[in-house]
């Protein structure tokens, strides 16, 4: 459209041009004329280039901003593969160094509220996966398998209401049960008030449970209260996982009675 509206200009400019020469009078009106005219014709293609330079100039913009949305989506790919990559490195230098025998899977969707407060998982070893078998990532315990089928399972996390964990203080090796707080925490129970716990004490799973092997890492100690006339305290906990971040885990595979 600007295209046609300059070409228009250029050629009615011409036309008065071309009409001004063609007369011959050298009568002041007649230059005063010429003289107006060829300022507004002057004034007007300035404008014209003025324009096409304006419209150039946006359609160079647009192009700049496409390209750079274009590289700032293959930068923002490049970085998900290098944490990816980093992150799978981890996973398999846990698995060699593990003491045990573990099956990878990966969170493809979440468990039904009115089930179990869990995740779904997907894994190629289907056939080796046991029910109330501990999942577990590189930095600590997510939960408990409940229920297969094919290539899929559900994992009960620690923040499932019924969930309950035997754990261990690492410090001072006293024994606790942890379940979820309500909120975004865990609570670690059963400690009487005659116990010292300190914040930042770390909680391992205790092994003295058939589920969960021992010396897993379950959270750590963010506050402590001791109550007044009560047996127990109370000792908010930290889990060592973060329920919102992972993707890859590891289900533990345990040992069947036919198998050393």
């Amino acid at each position: 459209m600007v295209s046609r509206f300059r070409d228009a200009i250029l050629l009615i400019s011409y036309l008065i041009i071309s009409f001004l020469l063609m007369l011959s009078s050298d009568s002041a009106i007649v230059e005063g004329l010429r003289s107006s005219t060829l300022f507004s014709i002057g004034f007007i293609q300035e404008k014209i280039q003025a324009v096409d330079a304006y419209f150039g100039l946006r359609s160079q913009n647009e192009a700049l901003r496409l390209q750079n949305t274009r590289l700032a989506y293959e930068n923002f790919r490049l970085q998900d593969a290098l944490l990816e990559n980093i992150r799978l490195k981890n996973l398999l230098q846990f698995k060699k160094q593990s003491a045990f025998q573990l099956i990878p899977a990966k969170i493809v969707g979440y468990s039904p509220q009115d089930f179990v407060s869990g995740f779904i998982l997907s894994t190629k070893n289907f056939r080796h996966l046991q029910k109330n078998s501990a999942v577990i990532t590189v930095q600590g315990l997510v939960g408990k398998i409940v229920k297969i089928s094919g290539a899929y399972a559900i994992c009960q996390n620690i923040f499932d209401p019924n969930s309950r964990i035997s754990v261990r203080i690492q410090r001072n090796r006293e024994l606790g049960i942890v379940s979820w707080d309500g909120g975004s925490g865990l609570l670690l129970n059963q400690i009487t008030n005659t116990v010292t716990v300190k914040e930042g004490d770390v909680l391992l799973t205790s092994g003295m449970s058939r589920i969960f092997p021992p010396d897993i890492k379950v959270g750590h100690v963010t506050k402590v209260q001791k109550n007044e006339g009560q047996l127990f305290q109370t000792i908010w906990v930290k889990p060592a996982v973060d329920m919102n971040t992972i993707e890859e885990l590891f289900i533990v595979r345990m040992k069947r009675s036919n198998e050393s």
